[in-house]
């Protein structure tokens, strides 16, 4: 047996009742869900916050970094260029007392006098030079830029002029020595 049920209200027709005007259903839940969910919801958001915040402290980190590398920098250019400036100073003695006296001897002395401070300055930076004059060819220090031929078989692939020194700084190569190798005559 079946069973149906008529509401015969007048207010009761379904059927009667446009779909837009109907209320939408909401769930509900039961009160401690209600809270969780409350709560749920001010975590997120004061999550977001902190989030925010957080966001714009490592923007002004990352600002304050750059402003520092920056300062830094220059510092270490300062203290790089300083030494140097002795070194034009000294070249432009020299120039001047070589134009007064006219003496070529007097240019010589000064610019001989400047090599060798501009020698001491670059090691005061760490920078050394690397001796590969009459030792065996090492591609790692050097770079041959010709063969001479020599007759002397113990000096095959050593290296018997330097037309470039080469540089280290910090056991890093700053520039390979250019040189050129001895090769025995009619040899590979």
């Amino acid at each position: 047996m079946e069973f149906e049920v008529v509401d015969k209200r007048h207010f009761a027709n379904v059927e009667s009742i446009p779909v837009e005007s109907l209320p939408e259903e909401q769930p509900r839940y039961p009160t401690f869900v209600e809270e969780l969910m409350a709560k749920v919801a001010t975590t997120e958001r004061r999550f977001e916050e902190k989030k925010k915040e957080f966001d714009q402290e490592m923007a002004r980190i990352r600002t304050r970094l750059e402003a520092d590398y920056a300062r830094k920098l220059e510092i270490a250019k300062h203290d790089m260029l300083l030494p140097l400036l002795d070194v034009l100073d000294n070249l432009e003695r020299a120039t001047a007392v070589s134009a007064e006296t006219g003496s070529p001897d007097s240019l010589l002395r000064g610019v001989k006098l400047t090599v060798d401070l501009f020698r001491a300055r670059l090691q005061s930076l760490g920078v050394e030079s690397i001796s590969v004059l009459d030792q065996p060819f090492d591609p790692n220090t050097s770079q041959a830029v010709g063969v001479v031929e020599i007759s002397d078989p113990s000096r095959n692939g050593i290296v018997v002029e330097e037309a470039l020194p080469g540089y280290r700084m910090g056991g890093q190569l700053l520039r390979a020595a250019q040189v050129r190798v001895g090769r025995i005559r009619g040899g590979d």
